[in-house]
């Protein structure tokens, strides 16, 4: 059975992975804050009509560039602004870039790695969660795997494919912003350093190949600054960049281990038995980085690059360094390609219980971390003239499932200071704010909180005029007049 999946290598490889990419979507609620504000985000743009300007909550929002938002607005518009439709873009990406991670390993190492370094980067926790996530790390994780390996194939075969490096560098940047560019382009210039080779940098069309990238990338960005001036360039390169690397969005994740625990997790369960594997490498004398292939080299050079990279940024995340699994899945296809039989074994139990997680397990936890139920709740009632407000905890997910306009409820006097437009992490604050004072006398307000709610002005909300309460999960309730 085994010869006959190998023998249609790219055919199994796509079913196996959008089986378990897609296996369970339309029972995951999308969930906050991530996912919620990329899948309001993008239909907005689908109902506003503009395709250009990212806006959530009708204002313009600059976290993120443009092209994840293409892929999300694109299945919306062809699904309906549903689960299945949120993650298809995920999943399809995902599935790519097994099918890329193996046409490059083959064509580096050959067929045997190429089909093991497929089968564990498809089957890494990582690579299933965030091909199942309505985030941009899987459209990234391809486009900067792109430029490394077309930098490459430049680098040994012929140099017209520096141009497709270039072209992969701007959809990466089209994604994430200027870590699209600047990762790829730091791993292959320190490839080229370690290398010696100065004279090859004469030769990889740097003025024409930047001039390309300008055209695909700067197509969107030089839009942006002329529709949108300094308000896109504080935000987009103040905040969601400049800030993000030199001031902690979650003071908690800032370990010096944090990463380390993240490549455990991440790349899991592959990750656990590499540390001794190449130990016993090193003590039999068989671990020789200068005489190694020059893929090898550069694909340990772009994963160091990756990890430091985000070790020195102030900013933490989960994902962040997902683009360098592109390099371990294939070094560690070449450690392993001995026992082939054995990977392909644990990829297809890991495919299963995948599979069953998604079905069992994911929506309840996901489901958790959502307001669906409310969102649903309030997309079924006649809440015409009506007033919304989210007390404490914010859903931005209510608002996708809804469909209505739902205030964050403050103490009035401190919703200037928490509003965006400076430099800060206010910029995230885009939701429309409301004073608690304003709700208490309102006879047609709808307060949503926790369940274990019991702040004064609560208390004072429901002593003022007469209210009752629905309960619309384990967690949430609304408050109506």
């Amino acid at each position: 059975m085994i010869k006959t999946l190998r023998s249609h290598p790219y055919w199994t490889l796509f079913l196996f992975t959008m089986i378990i990419y897609l296996m369970g979507n339309q029972f995951l609620a999308v969930t906050d804050t991530a996912e919620s504000n990329y899948a309001l985000t993008a239909k907005e743009m689908v109902l506003s009509g503009d395709w250009i300007s990212p806006q959530i909550y009708g204002r313009y929002w600059y976290d993120k560039p443009i092209f994840y938002y293409w892929e999300l607005a694109l299945s919306f518009a062809l699904f309906g602004f549903n689960e299945m439709a949120a993650r298809l873009p995920a999943a399809i990406l995902g599935s790519a870039s097994v099918l890329f991670t193996y046409w490059f390993a083959r064509r580096t190492y050959g067929e045997k790695v190429g089909w093991l370094s497929a089968i564990i980067l498809g089957t890494s926790v990582e690579c299933w969660v965030l091909s199942k996530a309505v985030i941009t790390d899987s459209t990234l994780f391809l486009f900067m795997s792109g430029a490394v390996a077309f930098f490459y194939l430049g680098y040994t075969e012929n140099r017209k494919y520096y141009y497709l490096c270039y072209v992969f560098a701007a959809l990466a940047t089209l994604t994430k912003g200027p870590i699209g560019i600047l990762l790829p382009g730091l791993g292959c210039f320190l490839f080229l350093i370690y290398k010696k080779d100065f004279r090859e940098m004469a030769h990889v069309h740097l003025i024409s190949g930047l001039c390309l990238f300008a055209v695909i990338a700067g197509a969107w960005y030089g839009t942006m600054c002329y529709l949108h001036g300094s308000d896109f360039l504080l935000n987009f390169i103040g905040v969601h960049n400049f800030l993000r690397a030199t001031v902690s969005e979650h003071p908690s994740h800032n370990k010096w281990y944090f990463y380390i625990i993240i490549y455990f997790a991440g790349f899991a369960p592959w990750s656990f038995f590499i540390p001794y594997s190449l130990y016993r490498r090193w003590k039999e004398k068989k671990l020789d980085l200068r005489n190694a292939r020059d893929a090898t080299q550069l694909l340990l050079i772009y994963a160091f690059v990756v990890f430091i990279f985000f070790e020195f940024v102030a900013t933490k995340y989960t994902t962040y360094t997902f683009p360098a699994l592109f390099s371990l899945s294939i070094l560690t296809g070449v450690l392993y390609k001995d026992i082939s039989f054995r990977i392909e074994k644990t990829g297809l139990a890991l495919g299963v219980l995948y599979s069953v997680l998604a079905l069992t397990v994911a929506p309840s936890i996901m489901l958790n971390h959502s307001g669906k139920e409310v969102g649903e709740a309030l997309a079924h009632m006649d809440t015409e003239g009506k007033t919304i407000a989210f007390l404490d905890t914010y859903r931005t997910s209510a608002v996708f499932y809804s469909g209505k306009t739902i205030y964050r409820a403050v103490e009035g006097d401190k919703i200037e200071s928490m509003e965006p437009g400076t430099l800060s992490w206010n910029a995230k604050n885009v939701m429309p704010f409301i004073a608690e004072e304003k709700l208490v006398n309102d006879p047609n307000a709808i307060l949503i909180t926790k369940d274990n709610d019991r702040s004064p002005f609560l208390i004072a909300y429901n002593e003022d005029l007469d209210s009752y309460r629905i309960n619309v999960s384990g967690e949430y309730s609304l408050w109506l007049r």
